[in-house]
């Protein structure tokens, strides 16, 4: 079968859920991947701009150019196409319908309350937690695939150590991780005086999250600022610390168990499906709250004192960090190797059905989807004119009743 994956393609976690499943299915099928340009290219990086790539043009957001993308699609005879984080579902419709001889799959992250439904349009689903899954089982073809890591890619000799604790977090590119919970809880604690923290960030973490980083060795925090390539900077910590507040997936916690790290993180879903008491902590969370854009799952915001405890935990405990690390290796080994999922993987692509769909149904959500890009384009105009023109616009429009 020939298999297209249209995805972000550059060093970020979306990325790298798109290329193993690309490396799962490449021994079977022949692989294709449409490199979705919203954010930036990965062009003349060896990792990722590969032969079977095609670079995408440059639109907001999940936006994809339908002629470059059906170009795309003939070209290359594909048959099944697998989106990653598909926000805008205007060319999934466009694909339905004017080539409904493609099964169209899509792995399930991102969705607010009004969009559950629309993945109905998608011929299979996979989700690869179960709270996604607790969502949509309704799906005819909803297959629950528990996440995995690559193990053998994600093992590392730690650095030497003076003997007290590293803790390592990954904040990414993203303020959701809870990084400005853990630096103000390891301060204000006084965990500096007994432990180090490191902090990786692909962004600046000071604009990211508004704070001062000038003073971070004063209380032994270590920032590295750089975008690293897998196995990523695991080896310089001891234990891994993730108050994140949401996480779709949470593939740091998978890697960093790989590496041998205890994990401390969040007791809320998908954390929770992967973190126990046997292989690191999980923090009580202080309050739940909405966020800003609508995403069906609320922010979990973490409680400092049970954060602090953790983190205490591991350095009262230092003494035994060597057995708290094989714990956490042999537990990601037996329990969370992607290769071990392989065949429930070609089961998802191989064995799902191409779905009869209700054509004017997708043409009626083809129509409402195009009436408001138009409806969201005409006002980003009007919000370009002089405020005196605006007032004349929108006022008319009101005594209009429109």
């Amino acid at each position: 079968m020939r298999i297209g994956f249209v995805s972000t393609w550059f060093e970020r976690g979306a990325a790298y859920v798109t290329s193993q499943f690309e490396s799962t299915l490449a021994s079977r099928h022949t692989t294709f991947v449409y490199a979705r340009a919203g954010e930036t290219y990965a062009k003349g990086n060896p990792i990722w701009d590969r032969p079977n790539v095609t670079w995408g043009l440059r639109l907001d957001g999940t936006a994809i150019s339908w002629s470059h993308f059906r170009k795309w699609v003939d070209a290359n005879d594909i048959e099944l196409v697998f989106f990653n984080e598909q926000a805008d579902l205007e060319p999934v419709l466009m694909l339905r319908k004017e080539r409904p001889d493609v099964k169209i799959g899509s792995y399930v992250d991102y969705y607010r309350e009004d969009s559950v439904n629309d993945f109905r349009f998608y011929d299979f689903l996979i989700c690869n937690t179960q709270r996604h899954y607790s969502v949509f089982r309704w799906h005819p073809q909803c297959y629950y695939i528990p996440w995995g890591t690559d193990t053998k890619l994600f093992s590392c000799k730690r650095e030497s150590t003076d003997g007290r604790i590293r803790f390592f977090h990954s904040v990414g590119m993203s303020a959701r991780k809870g990084t400005d919970i853990l630096i103000s809880a390891f301060v204000k604690s006084g965990l500096y005086r007994d432990s180090k923290l490191i902090l990786h960030t692909q962004v600046d973490i000071g604009k990211l999250l508004g704070i001062d980083v000038s003073r971070f060795s004063d209380h032994n925090i270590e920032l590295v600022h750089a975008t690293i390539p897998a196995p990523g900077l695991y080896h310089k910590g001891d234990v891994y610390v993730y108050p994140t507040k949401l996480e779709g997936i949470g593939l740091t916690i998978f890697e960093a168990l790989s590496c041998g790290m205890p994990v401390i993180t969040t007791d809320n879903a998908p954390m929770n499906e992967v973190v126990n008491d046997d292989v690191g902590r999980l923090i009580s969370v202080e309050r739940f709250v909405s966020r800003a854009d609508g995403y069906y799952w609320p922010l979990s915001i973490c409680n400092v004192d049970s954060l602090v405890e953790g983190m205490r935990y591991y350095v009262d405990n230092s003494s035994s960090i060597g057995a708290f690390s094989k714990r956490a290796r042999d537990y990601a080994v037996d329990k969370l190797d992607w290769a071990e999922r392989t065949s429930q993987v070609l089961i998802a692509f191989e064995n799902s059905r191409l779905i009869e769909h209700d054509r004017e149904d997708f043409i009626r959500q083809l129509k409402r989807i195009r009436r408001a890009k138009r409806v969201a384009l005409g006002r980003a105009f009007i919000d370009l004119l002089p405020a005196s023109i605006q007032h004349w616009y929108y006022s008319n429009r009101e005594k209009a009743g429109r």
